[in-house]
């Protein structure tokens, strides 16, 4: 069985979950306030839970897709409005001791400040990609912004990198798949989204995330495969 943890707001789990087929189910944070959950720090051993709202044995969780930074207060429409804060951290908290005791493949692994990997700011990013030596677009912030000043612009749309383990997708040249597997390594993180400001070699690195694009075959279908070849 493969997991997808997101919001019940994600609009692209749905069709992944269903593209994907019977291996897959959904895990949203209304399954975690539901009766059947068990956990022990076992790898998943003698631990339950509650997917898709059916009890499952954890041993047969085969992979894991996070697609939830933290449990937020809006997905938590079946809390008393003045739990939902506490309800939301609590869920998190142990989402992340869940997720990282499981043994098998999850995307990302969670971090103390962020289920899906490493929790990094846009300047956080370009200043680790600068560190590796690439090539990347100045970060400029004021506060407050001044009356006449703009965010950041570019002339052409963003290029995305995607990376899914150790395969690279995107319209991109070589050189920047390379820097994007290079900026995912020293992360440590098994799926990354990086944007530059073109596709041609020599294009400006401008920040990365976790959130790759489900709705494209090419990205879900390398996930799936991912998952399933580790297990």
């Amino acid at each position: 069985m493969l997991v997808v943890l997101a919001s019940r707001y994600d609009q692209h789990v749905e069709a992944l979950v269903s593209r994907w087929g019977g291996e897959a189910r959904l895990l949203t944070s209304e399954d975690l306030s539901t009766k059947g959950w068990r956990f022990n720090t076992d790898g998943g051993k003698r631990s339950l839970a509650v997917i898709g709202g059916e009890v499952v044995d954890c041993k047969e969780i085969e992979g894991v897709l996070t697609r939830l930074p933290r449990v937020s207060e809006e997905d938590l429409f079946n809390i008393a409005p003045g739990d939902r804060a506490y309800v939301a951290a609590e869920m998190t908290a142990f989402l992340a001791a869940w997720l990282s005791s499981l043994n098998c493949p999850v995307l990302n692994k969670p971090t103390p400040l962020c289920l899906s990997g490493p929790f990094l700011r846009r300047e956080m990013w370009v200043h680790t990609a600068a560190r590796l030596e690439i090539p990347v677009h100045p970060v400029n912030r004021h506060s407050p912004m001044l009356p006449n000043e703009k965010a950041d612009s570019f002339k052409s749309e963003l290029v995305s990198v995607n990376i899914v383990g150790d395969a690279c997708l995107g319209q991109a040249d070589e050189s920047l798949a390379e820097k994007t597997r290079t900026l995912a390594r020293d992360v440590g993180v098994r799926l990354l989204r990086a944007r530059f400001t073109g596709p041609e070699e020599g294009s400006l690195f401008v920040d990365a995330d976790y959130w790759v694009d489900l709705s494209n075959p090419e990205i879900s279908d390398a996930i799936f495969r991912y998952l399933r070849d580790r297990v």
